[in-house]
Parts: structure tokens; sequence; C-alpha cells
């Protein structure tokens, strides 16, 4: 059955709606749209595409965005920097609790905003297509997330704090891949269309796995760090 065409007085009135819209809230509702449409298709989308899934002209949409980038940068603002939840790095910090229970809380919250449709999926798009969300928000999560581990992780087993003996590779890298860990749970969900009955309980899992094996992991590392310290400052000290 054809559908039937909105009668013209009727378009005339959404269409007046629709400019009425307050210019923050057209913005927000371009957004979202934005949101859900990268989402979907990924960033070779086109805007005139989005534009028509909103009701508008591409002419308004790039009066509040004038090129894409602008708008995939709203995106990342909104999908990333926007759920952010500025209280983890301090419950990671707290060291009134144990290590465990630490990570336990963080990564349970944590994996309660990355696991959504949006989030995990615009990630995945956008290091397909090299668009610089991925980059960005890895830098916050190693600078925020990943280096408070490695040195609650140092303090933990009493080992040399970062000020005194840098971290080193082996002890970040081990921490992504628990990162990696949690992640692959939205992977599996959002990605590759797997049911996944209990996440919490994949999230114990992956902890008690990295609690089981960084001490050993963080100590050796830390003592390599420290000999070739020793040994660059004693070639300095005897000079040529």
């Amino acid at each position: 059955m054809t559908p039937k065409k909105q009668p013209a007085d009727q378009a005339t009135g959404s269409k007046q709606r629709q400019q009425r819209l307050p210019p923050n809230e057209r913005q927000m509702l371009i957004i979202e749209g934005a949101v859900s449409y990268f989402a979907e298709v990924g960033f070779e989308g086109q805007t005139r595409e989005l534009a028509k899934r909103l009701g508008i002209t591409n002419a308004l949409l790039f009066r509040y965005f004038p090129t894409k980038e602008d708008l995939v940068d709203r995106v990342y603002q909104q999908v990333y920097l926007g759920r952010w939840r500025p209280e983890w790095e301090d419950w990671l910090k707290d060291r009134s609790q144990s290590l465990d229970a630490r990570l336990r809380r963080f990564y349970k919250s944590y994996l309660s905003v990355i696991f959504t449709y949006d989030w995990v999926r615009i990630f995945f798009f956008a290091g397909l297509r090299g668009v610089n969300i991925n980059e960005r928000y890895l830098g916050v999560l190693g600078g925020r997330i990943v280096a408070t581990i490695c040195n609650e992780v140092r303090h933990e087993y009493g080992l040399p704090s970062e000020s005194v003996c840098p971290i080193t590779h082996t002890e970040t890298d081990a921490v992504w891949g628990l990162q990696g860990q949690i992640l692959y749970i939205s992977v599996r969900r959002f990605i590759y269309h797997q049911p996944i009955s209990a996440p919490e309980e994949i999230v114990d899992s992956a902890i008690d796995v990295f609690l089981s094996g960084i001490s050993g992991v963080a100590i050796a590392a830390a003592q390599k760090a420290t000999q070739t310290a020793e040994r660059n400052a004693a070639s300095v000290s005897s000079g040529p």
C-alpha cells in the first residue's frame, strides 16, 4: 500500500515547528542523530543522508557544523568524553580499599558505559576509517586509567614508584591487555552479535586472571628497569 502523502498544511506546520527550535536544541538533535547514524553505517556515511534522516536540509546541518570533521568532533565529545566519569580515577587511587576491590568497582562501572551499541561501533568504525577518535580516546585512557593502575600495582607490591623507576612498556601492556578483555565483552555483543548473559562475571574472571600474574610481571619489569637505570648512571659517572 502506497503511504499517504502528508497534507501540505501539515507539512508546512511541521517545518515551521522545526524552524522554531532553539539553536541549542537543534544542535543537540543533530548530534544525537549523528551518533545513531555513524554507529549504524560508519564514517563513510554522507552528511546529506544524515540530514535527510533528520528531516532537515544539508544547508541547515552545515550551518551548525560547517564540516563533517566538526560534527565528528562533537560525536566524540558526546559519546566518549561526555560519558567519562571523573570518579573512576579517584576510585582507583583510593588505597583504603584493596586493589582487587578497586579494579572490580572501576571495570564494572566502565563496562556499563562502553557496553552500548553506539559506543563500541563508533569506536571500531573510527579505527577502520582513520577518524581521529581512537587516538584521542586512548590517550585519555592511557594517561588517566592505565598509568594509574600501573602505579597502584607498584604500590600494592612494594615496588619503586614511577618517580624512582619509570613505568615500563611491559607493565602498561599488561594493563592494556586487561582493558582489551573488558572491551571485548562489548565487541562480542555489538559487533559479533553474540549473547552475553552475565557481563559482570566476565569482568570478575578477567580481573582474577590479571591479578594472578601481574605481581610477577611488575616485579620483573621494575627490577629490570632499575638495573638498567643503575648501569646507565654508573656509565655516566665513570666518564670517558
